[in-house]
C-alpha cells in the first residue's frame, strides 16, 4: 500500500472513519495535523451552490452557522474537477460579505479541493491557516493531490454507506409513526438492537423488560412463546404472528421473522415487532423550541417536516419563501447538531417520547 506511515495512518483515518459516527471528523483532524492547519472543512451538497453537510472539527458552532448564512457569497467555488487550488491563485475579486466573515475567523490561506459525483453531488475539502502563517506550498499540494484518489473512492463508500442509513431511518420512522417497536435479539434472547418504541417499551416495562441485557416477558404465556420461537424460528422469508399480555398492560400483537445469516455478523438472531397502541402523538412546536431552543419560526417548519413535508411544501403551507425555509433549516441543523434532513426528521420523531404536547 505504502511506504510512508505518515500517510498511511491519514489513509487509515480516512477509510476507517467512515463507519464511525460522525464519519469525516477523525481524517479531518488528522489531515489539519499533517498540513499545519486551523481547519479542515468538508462541504457536501447538490449542484455547487447547495450545501448538505458542513463539517469542520473544532471549529466554533457560530462560525459555522455564519458561513452556512453567507455561503452563497462564497468566492472559492467552482475549482477544476481534481485539482488542488490555492485561494489567492483563484478568487480576483472576494465579496464585502466574505471578506468580513475571514476577517473575523482571520482566515487568510485557503487550500482546496473540488470533487464531483454523479448525478449531482458536489464534494468540497478546504485547509484554512491564519492570515498570520506562511502561505499554503508544494508539500501540502503533494499531499493533497496524493489523497485525491483515495477520497474518490472514500466518497463513493460514504454515499452507499448513507443511502443504506438514510434508509433505515426512514423505515425506523415509519414504524416509530406507525407505534411498530422493534427488537433484534441473539440465539439466547440478548438484546442486541431497538428503535425507539421498544426502548421506551422496556423502560415502562408493564409487558416487556430487559435484564441483564435479555428480554424478560411479564407472563410465563408470553415467556414460552419467545423461547419457541428463539428455538424454532420462521423459515428464511415468512413470520410468525403471536399475541403477547402482562397483568393490567395492553393486549400487544406481535410479528417475528429470523434475520438472514448475510445481514449481520454479530450474531443477530429473530426480530421482533409488537405494536405499542399506547403510543403518544410527535413533538409540539413548544416542545422542539424548549428542547433545542428553536425560535417559533424554526419549529414551525421542524414540526412539518416531522410530519413527513418536503422543504417546498412546508413552505407553502407557512406561508412563507422557499429560501426563508433553507436558512431555518440550517439553523435548525446548526442547533440540533444535525446535517441532513433524514438525519434531523429522524433524530425529532425518535426522541419525541421525552416531549409532553
Amino acid at each position: 500500500m505504502t511506504d510512508d506511515p505518515a500517510f498511511a495512518d491519514l489513509l487509515e483515518a480516512l477509510y476507517g472513519g467512515l463507519t464511525r459516527s460522525p464519519p469525516w471528523e477523525d481524517f479531518l483532524r488528522a489531515l489539519a495535523a499533517a498540513t499545519n492547519t486551523n481547519f479542515a472543512t468538508l462541504l457536501i451538497g447538490r449542484g455547487c451552490a447547495s450545501i448538505d453537510a458542513h463539517i469542520t472539527p473544532g471549529a466554533d458552532p457560530e462560525r459555522t452557522l455564519a458561513y452556512w448564512q453567507i455561503s452563497e457569497a462564497d468566492p472559492f467555488v467552482g475549482l477544476p474537477e481534481g485539482q488542488v487550488v490555492s485561494f489567492s491563485d483563484f478568487v480576483n475579486h472576494v465579496p464585502a460579505r466574505f471578506r468580513d466573515w475571514m476577517d473575523v475567523g482571520r482566515t487568510g490561506q485557503i487550500l482546496g479541493i473540488d470533487l464531483q459525483r454523479p448525478p449531482d453531488t458536489s464534494v468540497r475539502l478546504r485547509l484554512t491557516r491564519d492570515q498570520s502563517c506562511d502561505d499554503f506550498g508544494d508539500d501540502e499540494k503533494a499531499l493533497l493531490t496524493r489523497l485525491i484518489p483515495h477520497l474518490r473512492i472514500a466518497l463513493g463508500l460514504h454515499a452507499r454507506l448513507t443511502t443504506t442509513q438514510a434508509e433505515s431511518q426512514l423505515f425506523s420512522s415509519a414504524m416509530a409513526d406507525l407505534a411498530v417497536a422493534t427488537l433484534i435479539l441473539d440465539r439466547d434472547g440478548r438484546i442486541m438492537r431497538r428503535n425507539a418504541v421498544a426502548a421506551q417499551m422496556l423502560e415502562n416495562g408493564s409487558v416487556i423488560a430487559e435484564r441483564s441485557g435479555g428480554l424478560e416477558l411479564r407472563t410465563q404465556t408470553a415467556t414460552t412463546i419467545i423461547n419457541r420461537l428463539l428455538i424454532n424460528p420462521p423459515p428464511a422469508g415468512e413470520e410468525s404472528l403471536f399475541e403477547i399480555t402482562a397483568p393490567d398492560g395492553p393486549l400487544l400483537h406481535g410479528r417475528a421473522r429470523a434475520v438472514p445469516s448475510s445481514a449481520y455478523g454479530d450474531g443477530a438472531w429473530l426480530a421482533l415487532f409488537l405494536v405499542d397502541p399506547t403510543r403518544p402523538p410527535g413533538p409540539s412546536r413548544d416542545s422542539l423550541r424548549d428542547r433545542f431552543q428553536l425560535t417559533k419560526a424554526e419549529a414551525a417548519l421542524a414540526v412539518q417536516l416531522v410530519e413527513g413535508l418536503s422543504l417546498a411544501d412546508a413552505a407553502s403551507v407557512l406561508g412563507i419563501a422557499y429560501n426563508t425555509t433553507r436558512s431555518h433549516l440550517r439553523a435548525i441543523f446548526a442547533k440540533t447538531g444535525t446535517h441532513r434532513q433524514v438525519e434531523l426528521v429522524t433524530l425529532l420523531r425518535t426522541t419525541d417520547s421525552d416531549f409532553e404536547t
